[in-house]
C-alpha cells in the first residue's frame, strides 16, 4: 500500500477515535457524575450498573478496534505477535490472585499494603507473588502505589470475591482452552460435534457433556462457581438490556410471553417488574421451575403471583413443545449452548406451539462475518467491519462454547439458516445492549 494511503488510514482511525470519546464524554457528562472515572478510582460509577445507550456502546467499541487496530499498525510485526505468544500468562495471574482472594485482602487498606504482608495473608511466597502483580498492574489490574506496596483500582474491586465476575473468572481460567489442538487434532473427535468431543473431554477424561459433569460430585465445586459466573456473565454483557431495548411497552395489555429455558426466571422477573402490562410463561427443567414457583417468585416478585401475571410450567425442549398460543416466545443464550441439530430440535418444538401471529425472539451474540456481506451494520472503515477488538469478547465466547460444549456462537446468516430449518422466517434484528435479539416468525 503506499504510504500516502497508509498515513490516511491512520489519519482516519485518529478521527474515529477522537469521535468517539467525544460521544464518551457526552454520555458521561449526563450522569449524575458527569465525568469519566480515573482507572485509581475504587467507587462505582453510576454508569457502570446503567444500562448502556447503544450510541454509547458503539463509541466504546470504535475506541477499543480503532485504538488496537492502530497499535497493531504502527508496532513492529514480530513484537505484536511476541505479546500475543505470551498472553497466556494473564489468566493463570488472575486465578492465582481470585484463589488466593487476594483483592479481599488488598480492600482493607485502600490506601495500599506492602506486598509482604499481602504474601503472608494469602500464604504465598513474596517474589512470586510480586512479579505476577505488576504483571497484572501493567494491565491496569491492580495499582503499585510505592515500591512494593499494592492496591485495588477500578478494575480490581471487580474481582473481590462477592463479585460475580470473580467467579466467571475463575470458570474461564479452568484450562481447557490448551487442549484444542489434542481436540482438533483426534482423527475421531476433529470433525464430530458431539457434546462429548471436546476439548474440555479431552483436558477431564469425562464421558459425557459438560453440563452432565456439572451434576456430579466430581463437578459440585466447578457447579458452584457456574451459577455465579453466569450472573457475572450476564452483567457484563449487559444481557438484561433487552427489557429497556424491545419495544415491550408497545405491546397490547394482556400480551403472552413464554420465556423458554429462563431458569428461575432471571429474566422474566426484571421483565415482569418492568412491564406489568404482559403476562408471563416460564418454562425450564423441573427442578428450576420448583425453586422459581415455591422460593425466589414468592420472595422476589410475589405481586406476579398475586396478580396472576406469571404461570409456571415445567419442559424438556428436546422433547416437547412450550404453552401453546403465545405472543411472543422468549430464548436467551439456550440456542449457543447446543450444535445445530439439537438447536433445530428445539426451535421446531417452539415452531409447534407458535399461532399465526406469535413470533420468536433469540437473544444472542451475533458475529458478523469480515469478508461477506451480512445484514449486521458493519464498523466504520477503516476498523475491520466488526470492529476487530471492539466486538473480540464475541470471538472468545464462541471459541468457548466450542471448547466446552462443541456448540458455538452464531451469524446472522447461521441463525436465518437454523429458522429456515425449523420453518420460522426471519424478520429483524434488534439491538439490545451487547446482544442481538432476532425476531422470527412462523413460514
Amino acid at each position: 500500500m503506499p504510504s500516502g494511503s497508509q498515513n490516511g488510514q491512520l489519519n482516519a482511525l485518529l478521527a474515529l477515535i477522537s469521535e468517539a470519546v467525544a460521544t464518551v464524554r457526552n454520555e458521561f457528562s449526563q450522569s449524575s457524575k458527569p465525568y469519566v472515572p480515573s482507572l485509581n478510582d475504587t467507587e462505582p460509577h453510576p454508569l457502570d450498573t446503567q444500562f448502556s445507550s447503544q450510541a454509547l456502546i458503539k463509541a466504546v467499541r470504535t475506541i477499543q478496534g480503532a485504538c488496537a487496530q492502530l497499535c497493531t499498525t504502527v508496532v513492529r510485526p514480530n513484537h505484536t505477535l511476541l505479546n500475543s505468544g505470551f498472553n497466556s500468562y494473564e489468566i493463570p495471574c488472575l486465578r492465582l490472585v481470585l484463589s488466593c482472594k487476594v483483592p479481599d485482602i488488598l480492600q482493607e487498606k485502600p490506601e495500599g499494603m506492602p506486598i509482604a504482608e499481602v504474601a503472608e495473608r494469602a500464604n504465598l511466597d513474596k517474589g512470586k507473588l510480586e512479579r505476577i502483580m505488576r504483571l497484572l498492574a501493567s494491565r491496569h489490574i491492580f495499582r503499585e502505589v510505592d515500591t512494593d506496596v499494592f492496591a485495588n483500582n477500578r478494575l480490581s474491586v471487580q474481582l473481590l470475591s462477592t463479585n460475580p465476575i470473580s467467579s466467571l473468572i475463575l470458570h474461564c481460567s479452568e484450562g481447557s482452552s490448551w487442549f484444542i489442538t489434542e481436540a482438533l487434532t483426534d482423527p475421531k473427535w476433529g470433525h464430530s460435534y458431539a457434546p462429548e468431543h471436546t476439548a474440555w473431554n479431552k483436558m477431564t477424561k469425562f464421558p459425557g457433556q459438560a453440563f452432565s459433569w456439572l451434576g456430579t460430585a466430581e463437578g459440585s465445586q466447578e457447579r458452584s462457581i457456574f451459577g455465579l459466573a453466569m450472573v457475572g456473565f450476564g452483567e457484563g454483557i449487559q444481557g438484561h438490556a433487552v427489557i429497556q431495548d424491545f419495544p415491550w411497552n408497545e405491546l397490547s395489555p394482556g400480551t403472552t410471553v413464554c420465556d423458554v429455558g429462563g431458569g428461575v426466571g432471571h429474566i422474566s422477573m426484571p421483565l415482569a417488574k418492568a412491564h406489568p402490562h404482559l403476562k408471563l410463561k416460564l418454562q425450564d427443567l423441573p427442578a428450576s421451575i420448583e425453586q422459581a414457583r415455591s422460593v425466589i417468585w414468592q420472595k422476589e416478585c410475589p405481586e406476579a403471583i398475586a396478580e396472576d401475571r406469571i404461570e409456571f410450567k415445567a419442559i424438556d425442549f428436546f422433547k416437547e413443545a412450550p404453552i401453546e398460543g403465545c405472543d411472543i416466545y422468549f430464548v436467551k443464550n439456550i440456542i449457543h449452548d447446543w450444535p445445530d441439530k439439537e438447536s433445530v430440535t428445539i426451535l421446531s418444538n417452539i415452531r409447534k406451539a407458535m399461532k399465526p401471529k406469535s413470533r420468536l425472539l433469540i437473544e444472542e451474540f451475533v458475529l458478523q462475518e469480515l469478508g461477506g456481506k451480512d445484514a449486521v451494520e458493519p464498523a466504520p472503515e477503516p476498523l475491520l467491519p466488526n470492529y476487530g477488538a471492539g466486538k473480540i469478547l464475541h470471538y472468545k465466547v464462541d471459541l468457548n462454547m466450542m471448547t466446552v460444549l462443541n456448540s458455538k456462537e452464531r451469524t446472522l446468516n447461521e441463525f436465518i439458516q437454523l429458522g429456515k430449518q425449523a420453518n420460522l422466517e426471519f424478520i429483524k434484528l434488534w439491538n439490545v445492549g451487547e446482544l442481538g435479539a432476532l425476531e422470527f416468525r412462523g413460514c
